[in-house]
């Protein structure tokens, strides 16, 4: 992928901005956890946190709260040098989306969602800017975006102004079951969605619900991933935690990349991190086995952290994280799991 210099803003994000509201100590359920600490969360914002720290242009589009954690969300993002251009505050009194955390231990951490209706489902197509999007040489759409209206025609009306743009159009599959009213819905929209994108981003389980109406019995990963690059998609990533994770590229080939050996405190938001890690590297045309490997530097850092966002690396923390550990190859770990 090939930044476009003429243009303003390296990557534009889309999607949820809320709140996370993080567990203060570690080991102990939500009944025994006594504070927590806030940060803006949401895929598309931790992304959107991750590649500004990591030095690229990086702006958003969205709806938040017309109320105090709606002015937190944006202050963040200002001081983040994120620009809020796309950013707007809801008028219906929708409040932001929330996230709790808990750690119960560093292999099992969780967190409890409130989404119903929030701000950030409350954005109209008449809302996005198709001159904004012409300021970005990529957008990233989330796709939890898509789960409801008016979100889900904003989102299309984005995806079309960026391809009339030739904005580079990427995806991140997100799923959230919650979100939708049933996986059929979601297998359509996801369907719909990723056919029009350049690179898409998901995990295994993310794909299953992708396929679910056209590929039901499918499990493997090159067949999924052949399955787009067939319909014009140029890049497919398909993460596995700790198996590390494989792209497929339009030209034919697959690249694998491990994972970092890491001492971890939580499970949650090292998907983010690899995201931004490896949308960097890609943007500034390092290899692509060079820019999934910085990725999984970022997850890695991220995953011995104690929140999503605020724990993203800088771009001088990731390289030195990638100088200073040695990835496990991806056989390796098939055969330490297995």
């Amino acid at each position: 992928m090939i930044l476009n210099q003429q243009r303003p803003l390296d990557l534009i994000l889309a999607g949820r901005a809320g709140i996370d509201f993080n567990a203060g100590q570690m080991n102990c359920s939500f009944a025994e956890t006594a504070t927590f600490f806030k940060t803006v969360g949401g895929s598309p914002a931790n992304i959107a946190q991750g590649t500004a720290r990591l030095g690229l242009k990086t702006g958003f589009i969205g709806k938040v709260a017309g109320d105090g954690m709606g002015t937190y969300v944006r202050e963040v993002f200002v001081k983040a040098g994120i620009d809020v251009t796309g950013l707007m505050n809801d008028q219906t009194g929708a409040r932001n989306c929330l996230a709790v955390t808990e750690i119960l231990n560093p292999h099992q951490s969780g967190s409890y969602l409130y989404r119903e209706k929030t701000a950030d489902l409350m954005i109209q197509p008449d809302e996005i800017s198709e001159d904004y999007v012409k300021q970005a040489s990529a957008i990233l759409i989330s796709g939890t975006a898509l789960s409801e209206s008016p979100s889900r025609e904003a989102i299309l009306t984005l995806i079309t102004y960026a391809r009339r743009q030739k904005t580079h159009l990427i995806m991140d599959l997100d799923y959230r079951p919650f979100g939708w009213k049933s996986t059929e819905e979601a297998a359509l929209y996801y369907a719909m969605a990723s056919e029009m994108c350049d690179v898409v981003i998901g995990n295994r389980e993310e794909f299953d619900v992708l396929e679910f109406l056209m590929m039901p019995e499918n499990r493997d990963n090159q067949r999924s991933a052949q399955d787009l690059l067939s319909k014009g998609v140029q890049l497919v990533v398909i993460k596995d935690g700790a198996r590390g994770s494989c792209a497929y590229t339009a030209d034919g080939k697959i690249v694998k990349q491990g994972v970092f050996p890491t001492r971890i405190k939580k499970t949650f938001g090292s998907g983010d991190a690899y995201a931004a890690g490896m949308l960097y590297g890609l943007f500034y045309q390092w290899p692509l086995a060079e820019a999934m490997a910085l990725g999984s530097a970022c997850a890695s850092i991220v995953l011995a952290g104690d929140s999503c966002a605020d724990a993203m690396p800088t771009l001088e923390a990731a390289k030195a994280h990638l100088a200073d550990h040695q990835l496990t190859s991806v056989e390796q770990l098939v055969e330490d799991i297995t």
